[in-house]
């Protein structure tokens, strides 16, 4: 980032600290959930919101079986999903 006098200031987020908490965050996530994160993160958010919106609405309202339980709360789970995205984007 540069000031007004074009010389480089230091990002207030960026300091040492933060750089030596990833590591640790790392290894407190299970392989899968790095691999989540990471497909994740290649994804454009609004994008994903929406991609998970069309999952959540083809199966509730363009299938013409019925939903058990287990079906049920996965698409809420998808729905939660998208709703916590959606909060890190705004932010």
């Amino acid at each position: 980032m540069r000031n007004g006098d074009g010389q480089e200031k230091n990002c207030p987020n960026c300091g040492y600290a933060n750089a030596l908490s990833a590591p640790k965050i790392s290894q407190m996530l299970t392989q899968a959930q790095i691999q989540l994160l990471e497909y994740a993160d290649a994804l454009d958010g609004p994008d994903l919101v929406k991609s998970l919106k069309l999952l959540h609405n083809i199966a509730v309202y363009h299938s013409s079986e019925p939903l058990d339980e287990a079906e049920k709360d996965a698409l809420f789970s998808v729905k939660g999903l998208w709703e916590c995205i959606e909060r890190i984007i705004e932010s």
